[in-house]
């Protein structure tokens, strides 16, 4: 199942004992055919301090959306102002991507 958890890098360096996680890896391997694969595209809601609901750290500016592929090759997160300049950031990347919620 999608999971935005999915990756979640549980602290600094992997060790929460350590601190907070400064951002997340991006996991983007397209296979030939994920181009065209469906993408969740999800808004993610930072809170006052600029943390994820993981913990993770990615200070404050414009809203943070996280773009996965069911199969978890594709799997990263991205800024823009608004979900429509989010989609548009990741059809330059995936010109044939699909979108469901």
């Amino acid at each position: 199942m999608l999971s935005y958890k999915t990756h979640d890098p549980k602290g600094w360096c992997g060790d929460p004992k350590r601190g907070a996680a400064l951002g997340r890896s991006t996991w983007n391997e397209p296979t030939e055919g994920s181009f065209a694969k469906p993408l969740v595209l999800r808004h993610v809601p930072l809170d006052s301090g600029g943390y994820d609901p993981n913990g993770t750290y990615f200070g404050h500016g414009e809203r943070l959306y996280w773009v996965a592929s069911a199969d978890g090759a594709i799997d990263y997160v991205i800024r823009a102002p608004n979900r429509q300049a989010a989609r548009a950031a990741v059809l330059e990347e995936h010109p044939k991507a699909r979108f469901f919620r």
